[in-house]
């Protein structure tokens, strides 16, 4: 296998199906019921969870960004880590004619990735590969998932040559399996299960806006 630690070179994985097994195995069944929880997108077990929100902005307005909390500060509402779109009010979602705020869907942001692979950066161990997974994108085309391996900084790469039909990679991990990102078609939100000392790192750093959450904490909106 060619080298990639230190560059955005990206190969395929043969046989994703055997990639991905360790990580369907460790994540909970989906529920009949309505309520989704956090161990439905990363691993069970895990010593720390950390929801990695994605940005607000304006499409009238380029550059301008805003954070749930400020949103939430602006609704009156109580921030926390279950906190949905729903309860902050059309009010604060749509401002004067003519805008509205708008947050992404299937992956973060650009600005919340960059930040998000510069905080896992300092702490992965140097020289480890990061896998890449696109699985239901995938699916929906009558395809195999597709597994990339890159180094931590070609996630772009992948992304780019991915193709954005297909979003971003539906989950990212080292190859010592430290740490797993994951974000689903139908979230407004990364979901990251690691060790204490990264949630730390994740939920202090003015990089990103991120909090702690439980693994029963709800992910799907009310």
């Amino acid at each position: 296998m060619e080298n990639t630690e230190m560059t955005d070179r990206f190969v395929a994985e043969p046989g994703p199906a055997r990639e991905l097994a360790w990580l369907r195995e460790r994540l909970t069944p989906e529920n009949d019921g309505r309520q989704h929880v956090v161990t439905e997108v990363v691993p069970e077990g895990s010593p720390a969870y950390v929801r990695v929100f994605h940005s607000w902005w304006l499409e009238e307005v380029p550059g301008l960004r805003r954070a749930w909390r400020e949103m939430a500060e602006a609704a009156g509402v109580e921030y926390h880590g279950e906190l949905t779109d729903e309860p902050l009010g059309q009010e604060v979602l749509n401002p004067p004619v003519g805008e509205q705020w708008e947050t992404t869907g299937a992956e973060a942001d650009a600005v919340t990735r960059r930040g998000l692979v510069e905080i896992l950066s300092d702490a992965t161990a140097s020289g480890q590969a990061v896998f890449f997974s696109y699985e239901l994108a995938k699916s929906l085309c009558d395809e195999e998932p597709i597994v990339w391996r890159s180094s931590l900084t070609g996630l772009e790469a992948v992304r780019a040559h991915t193709g954005e039909e297909y979003g971003g990679p539906e989950h990212w991990w080292p190859e010592d399996r430290s740490w797993v990102v994951a974000c689903d078609w139908d979230l407004t939100s990364t979901y990251v299960a690691c060790s204490e000392e990264l949630a730390e790192l994740l939920v202090r750093s003015d990089r990103i806006e991120a909090l702690r959450v439980a693994p029963t904490a709800r992910i799907d909106g009310t």
